[in-house]
């Protein structure tokens, strides 16, 4: 049996009588919830950022979302709906759950973590860590070299895997490219293609600095002027922003009969005499069939990984 509750003091029925007196003095059209108070007046001599939080007091609270939409109290988050990892519903590109009622953002965050936790595993099946690279970074490689040694066909060759008949660059060619080849497949690259000229030399200090990777490319057939090119280089490799910033060489053209091997323009280039911190490698290629320009960016790839592992142990000692 239930028990009943008496009538002493703080029963709830005594609690009713004492709100329906207390409701009986007060007048007709009258709110018990006190008027809010006045917005401060606004003085012309504040400053800008004062005003602005004045202005932000007189707007009526609103809820806040975050990469969705407000649907009474609840909050739908999309996060890349387009592949279908998680979302607020099937317009979202997610799922709903039963009822119609939105996943919370504790389930939306577990779920985006295990399809992310997918990713990592079929990029690593594929020789793609990401550990080492982040999936949503891009690296910075610039490229350098003398004019007429084939940068912008490499770089074309690179981004639409033919060959484009290209002419002498004026300024600098940017092009983002994701690698589909070898190690470094998945991964996207910022490349930035600057005119060889000698009038346009001197900005390859600004583009190089602090990149993660240098491409220098090599004339194998102009053997004239492996004395110039090797003196720019030792140019670049010096500056204080560029230690130990890995370094490809490629030695193109070695489809002509002429070409140099790669043993004699490493010696001509003095790699060996570069910093101790520089880590590098020359590739043969050829940039109009695209022999040998896949196989450089992975060994580019390995070094740029390596050095940002050093850097990292760097950090912790």
């Amino acid at each position: 049996m239930r028990k009943r509750h008496r009538a002493g003091p703080g029963s709830p029925q005594q609690i009713v009588e004492l709100l329906a007196a207390s409701l009986a003095h007060v007048p007709a059209g009258r709110s018990l919830v006190p008027p809010p108070a006045p917005a401060p007046a606004l003085d012309q001599s504040d400053s800008s950022e004062q005003l602005q939080r004045a202005r932000r007091a007189e707007r009526p609270n609103r809820p806040r979302t975050f990469g969705g939409q407000i649907k009474g109290a609840v909050t739908v988050v999309r996060v890349f709906g387009d592949r279908g990892l998680i979302g607020g519903g099937p317009e979202a590109g997610g799922r709903a759950e039963a009822g119609g009622r939105r996943p919370r953002c504790a389930e939306l965050w577990s779920r985006f973590r295990r399809r992310m936790d997918a990713i990592r595993v079929e990029n690593a099946a594929m020789g793609n860590s990401f550990s080492n690279i982040s999936a949503f970074q891009s690296l910075h490689i610039v490229m350098l070299g003398l004019d007429s040694a084939g940068k912008t066909t490499v770089l074309y060759r690179l981004k639409f895997n033919e060959f484009v008949n290209t002419v002498p660059t004026i300024g600098f060619n940017t092009e983002k490219i994701k690698l589909s080849n070898g190690t470094a497949k998945g991964i996207s690259c910022h490349f930035w293609d600057v005119g060889g000229q000698e009038k346009l030399r001197p900005l390859w200090k600004s583009y190089s600095r602090c990149t993660d990777g240098i491409i220098y490319v090599v004339d194998s057939v102009d053997v004239d002027r492996l004395e110039e090119a090797k003196t720019e280089l030792h140019k670049v490799t010096k500056f204080a922003e560029n230690q130990g910033t890995p370094l490809l060489v490629i030695a193109n053209k070695q489809d002509l009969p002429k070409s140099l091997p790669v043993a004699d323009i490493e010696k001509q280039l003095a790699l060996h005499e570069l910093t101790p911190a520089t880590t590098y490698h020359i590739q043969p290629a050829c940039a109009i069939i695209g022999e040998g320009l896949h196989e450089g960016m992975d060994k580019l790839y390995e070094m740029i990984v390596k050095r940002r592992r050093s850097l990292k142990q760097k950090k912790k000692r």
